[in-house]
């Protein structure tokens, strides 16, 4: 059996869109060009969002979820091709959920030796108390966080 000795063999890099994960993705895409690591691309639909955006809109749960899946869709796409260009091994997952938990949970359930994530990535109006994505996964993560933050 051949030895696996790869430090990062799968990174998991959650993805909301925003200027930050595109910088997470671009370090992650370099890291696995000199580990030779499998990437995986995950978006949460946060629920707490959902239900904001339905109390503040005329639009159904089903309407609004259907939305912001279209446009999580769109932009995994993009950060696929982003990676994919460079022959790295990509996949992505579209998950609904509370952010922290599903990419912690994914982390897991992948396998990910490493988690790759912009520094932000706030949850809705409750980010004032309960902070980041980012500061909760490096909370309680039990495997090393990467944070792009330049």
């Amino acid at each position: 059996m051949k030895e696996d000795n790869r430090l990062f063999a799968r990174i998991l890099i959650p993805v909301d869109g925003s200027k930050f994960s595109l910088k997470a993705v671009r370090l992650a895409r370099r890291l696995a060009e000199i580990q030779g690591s499998e990437l995986l691309l995950l978006h949460v639909l946060d629920v707490e969002v959902i239900e904001q955006l339905c109390r503040l809109s005329n639009k159904s749960n089903d309407e609004v979820r259907a939305d912001m899946e279209g446009s999580a869709r769109a932009f995994l796409e993009d950060m696929s091709l982003e990676v994919s260009r460079q022959n790295i091994p990509v996949s992505m997952v579209l998950k609904e959920g509370t952010p922290h938990e599903v990419v912690l949970d994914e982390a897991v359930r992948w396998g990910a030796d490493l988690i790759v994530m912009g520094k932000l990535g706030k949850r809705g109006v409750s980010r004032i108390l309960l902070g980041s994505v980012a500061e909760r996964v490096i909370e309680f993560a039990n495997l090393p966080v990467l944070l792009a933050i330049a």
